[in-house]
């Protein structure tokens, strides 16, 4: 049974502010308490019925007629089977496996489940751009809206945004619309770029096995650990010595796992890390590298390596005409003081980058770095996301909608005669 949804009511008759702002300012309150509501319940990837029960709810009180997609996923068309160009809004919808430590009055209710990415503000900005579309349904121009509400973007099983890709949710769409909170940039400013905005990743585990002893007689070991010490320093100069000046990659060993007390030369060790690059070529360059160290290393201590790569997301590439789409949405709504490309590309990866790579897109970042105090970031046990966001956010997404509909429909027109 889906779960029972809160009811919000919304205004849609004579009285209905005009404009998407005055929309979206009358519905703030609401969308407040529903964010809320959605930071005090998370659900982890791929679990988020809860969450999809509310979605769905909440655009069945528009006129939608939402369905689910990916499981936990939800989709839903603005105008289904009307003629004309379709453009997607994403969103994403999980929570992470963090412990929240703030005392904040709708803190996490799940201990070791909470919203310390944002997504719960990004599922109510969308839910907003679904409220305000659909008090103009009747006066935007031709074509289709198609609102997608991902499951599972923190990588769980290969990450919700690849099943939804299979599963159609992309049919018939032109181009295709996400973003993300970020707490790194100022706050009220956008980010976006043409070109490579997230890496690809890609994850290693590095098993070694040696032949441990009594810590009095070293001569008589093989040590992991001294192997894999020597392993983790030359592992970080793979990318600081052998990549040019433009960069590009990110290696990090993240966890070095090898011994239990003092008087023991253990027998094994493991390290695990990451792998980043904005250049598949680059990339693959990089794990060839990091092979051939693991190897070498090994050999030098008379140790056995056995290495694991396991592959991430792909790069998330934006679409140039995308891009530019964006930047004039968001200049118009913010400022064009406001937007800019500082700070990009990041060596975070996304899986929005499937969506991007079946269609063109684009994707970008809504600064929520408060002035004059230290903003803790996306993943920070104390990150909360700052409902100050999802008007502006949301008027952004309304823009791109209306004036992509009306773009694309133009030059279809042009096409056609």
């Amino acid at each position: 049974m889906r779960p029972v949804a809160r009811r919000f009511s919304f205004r849609q008759d004579a009285a209905m502010p005009d404009t998407v702002a005055d929309i979206l300012h009358d519905l703030e309150p609401r969308l407040r308490a529903l964010r809320h509501d959605l930071h005090r319940h998370p659900e982890l990837g791929f679990e988020e019925q809860r969450t999809q029960g509310i979605v769905t709810a909440f655009l069945e009180e528009l006129g939608y007629a939402p369905r689910a997609c990916a499981g936990t996923g939800v989709v839903a068309d603005l105008r289904p089977g009307v003629a004309g160009p379709a453009i997607a809004l994403r969103a994403d919808m999980d929570a992470l496996p963090i412990h929240e430590e703030t005392d904040l009055p709708y803190r996490s209710i799940h201990d070791g489940v909470a919203h310390k990415c944002g997504h719960d503000g990004h599922t109510t900005v969308m839910l907003g751009v679904a409220a305000a579309l659909a008090a103009r349904r009747d006066s935007l121009p031709p074509g289709n809206v198609r609102l997608l509400f991902q499951p599972a973007e923190e990588g769980v099983r290969g990450g919700g945004a690849r099943v939804m890709v299979e599963e159609g949710a992309l049919e018939g769409i032109a181009e295709v619309y996400g973003h993300h909170n970020w707490p790194n940039f100022p706050k009220g400013e956008v980010r976006v770029a043409a070109g490579p905005v997230m890496a690809q990743e890609a994850t290693f585990r590095i098993t070694l096995e040696g032949w441990g002893g009594h810590a009095s007689q070293p001569q008589v070991t093989r040590d992991p650990l001294t192997a894999g010490a020597h392993m983790v320093t030359a592992l970080n100069s793979i990318a600081a010595r052998g990549i040019g000046h433009h960069g590009g990659a990110v290696l990090s060993v993240t966890s070095f796992q090898c011994g239990t007390t003092r008087n023991v030369i253990p027998g094994r060790g493991v390290l695990l890390g990451t792998v980043r690059a904005l250049d598949a070529a680059l990339g693959e360059r990089i794990l060839a590298r990091l092979e051939q160290v693991v190897a070498g290393v090994a050999a030098a201590h008379a140790v056995e390596a056995h290495l694991e790569v396991g592959r991430g997301f792909p790069i998330l590439p934006n679409d140039p005409g995308c891009a530019e789409v964006v930047h004039e949405a968001a200049a118009e709504i913010l400022g064009a003081e406001r937007v800019s490309a500082a700070g990009l590309p990041l060596a975070a990866s996304e899986d929005f980058s499937y969506f991007a790579q079946a269609v063109p897109g684009a994707y970008f970042f809504v600064g929520a770095g408060r002035e004059g105090e230290e903003t803790p970031g996306c993943h920070h046990p104390d990150f909360d996301y700052d409902d100050a966001l999802i008007v502006p956010t949301a008027r952004i997404f309304v823009r791109i909608a209306e004036d992509r509909l009306r773009a694309l429909g133009a030059a279809g027109a042009r096409e056609t005669s």
